[in-house]
């Protein structure tokens, strides 16, 4: 039987009309007490009626997630933000609407100024993002996923990658590392100038300069391909080359192919460190350090920092979800005069 919402004041301590007041913003709620609610909502599994919150608060139980969606591998990168940031908004009583169009602007609007949406979570924000001008003249509960050169004072959270690519790099040189390449996010990404992307790489090759170690960058879309050409480049730009840094998702698994089947070990001969989620570099089944990426969480925070706003509450500032490195390579570089490649 689907729960009540007395069930839920119950579970919380508090009263029916805590619970409502909660859910539709009428009042404010200290932040303790909402948490109590919060949690037994999502026990629970209580799914609140938009409507009759739609009549109370004159809002809708809708927010936005502005996700310019790639066609091709990329994708499938992005559904792991979607599904979780589907599931943090169902847990808070929301719906949540998707709106994908590249530009995102002229969608972004007509949600916002036709009253569909209460609020919205912006994804794969670029550094100089026309986007986000647009919110904050529409003066919408808003919340920007990824660091833009200026947010216009709305909140934003995001995974620290410029921190995540800076300890790849430190940790190679560690071991010793010198000649150290950087595989990227494809050329579209760049192209867009989108925040994440960019930081990482920037974090690391800027680690790499001080340091003074021999190093180049290149993109790639993760395509079989592509992947050969880029594994190919790096080791051609850089002499003796004993470590790479992916941060390429759909690329990482071919890339370790690419190089077995030129011979080369890992990380035996090459290093491979990657910035990706826990289950990707689990799947490699090699001992490869990675940065974890937290991608649940990351979705989940914006979209209750998200909630809060538009139940009426402050949302920080700037919330920043720090890289945590998951070391299982200690391999020392082979010596170079045995790995001289010209």
């Amino acid at each position: 039987m689907a729960s009540t919402i007395v069930d839920v004041a119950n579970l919380a301590g508090v009263s029916r009309s805590t619970v409502s007041y909660v859910l539709s913003g009428a009042r404010p709620i200290s932040p303790e007490t909402r948490r109590r609610v919060e949690r037994a909502i999502e026990e629970l599994q209580y799914r609140p009626h938009a409507g009759a919150r739609s009549i109370r608060s004159g809002r809708n139980g809708v927010i936005a997630m502005a996700l310019p969606m790639v066609h091709g591998p990329h994708n499938q990168v992005q559904m792991p933000y979607v599904w979780s940031a589907l599931t943090a908004a169902q847990d808070l009583g929301f719906k949540m609407l998707m709106l994908t169009d590249d530009d995102g602007e002229s969608a972004i609007r007509d949600s916002v100024v036709g009253s569909q949406v209460d609020g919205v979570m912006l994804m794969e924000v670029q550094r100089r993002d026309p986007r986000v001008p647009l919110l904050a003249s529409l003066k919408c509960p808003a919340v920007l996923v990824g660091t833009p050169d200026d947010s216009a004072r709305m909140p934003y959270v995001d995974f620290d990658t410029a921190l995540a690519g800076r300890l790849c790099a430190e940790h190679l040189l560690e071991l010793g590392h010198r000649g150290i390449g950087y595989l990227g996010q494809s050329p579209a990404t760049f192209k867009r100038d989108v925040a994440y992307a960019v930081h990482a790489r920037d974090g690391a090759l800027s680690t790499l300069r001080a340091a003074r170690a021999r190093s180049a960058w290149t993109a790639c879309d993760g395509q079989p391909g592509d992947v050969v050409r880029a594994v190919d480049q790096l080791m051609a730009k850089v002499r003796n080359l004993t470590a790479l840094i992916v941060y390429n998702e759909r690329a990482l698994p071919l890339v370790v192919d690419r190089l077995t089947g030129l011979g080369l070990r890992v990380p035996e001969d090459v290093s491979v460190v990657a910035v990706c989620p826990d289950d990707e570099a689990e799947r490699l089944r090699l001992p490869s350090t990675s940065a974890s990426l937290p991608v649940e969480e990351l979705a989940r925070t914006a979209v209750r920092l998200l909630a809060g706003q538009v139940n009426g509450e402050t949302s920080a500032s700037v919330t920043i979800l720090p890289p945590t490195l998951k070391i299982r390579d200690t391999t020392a570089p082979a010596p170079a005069a045995a790995r001289d490649r010209g």
